[in-house]
């Protein structure tokens, strides 16, 4: 958008000429761009959360992992030292 705005700036009936600068636009990217180039804000949260649950699983599975191990060895262990 641009108009020449004329305004009389003396009795000489001079003119001054003014442009208008139309607004410039928002620096928020279009959200098709965020999910075609894959770092829209959502995506990298729920990534971020999936990730994080993941990894929270796997190291629930090797504590329950090595509970089993002990709850098997030590009355092994604890009988072998018995019978000597």
């Amino acid at each position: 958008m641009k108009t020449a705005l004329t305004t009389p700036v003396n009795s000489n009936q001079t003119t001054q000429t003014s442009q208008l600068i139309p607004a410039s636009p928002t620096s928020v990217e279009n959200p098709s761009t965020w999910m075609r180039d894959g770092y829209s804000p959502t995506e990298i949260i729920l990534a971020a959360a999936f990730l994080t649950s993941v990894s929270i699983a796997g190291i629930a599975s090797v504590i329950v992992a090595i509970t089993g191990l002990v709850k098997t060895l030590v009355p092994v262990m604890v009988q072998s030292t018995r019978d000597k």
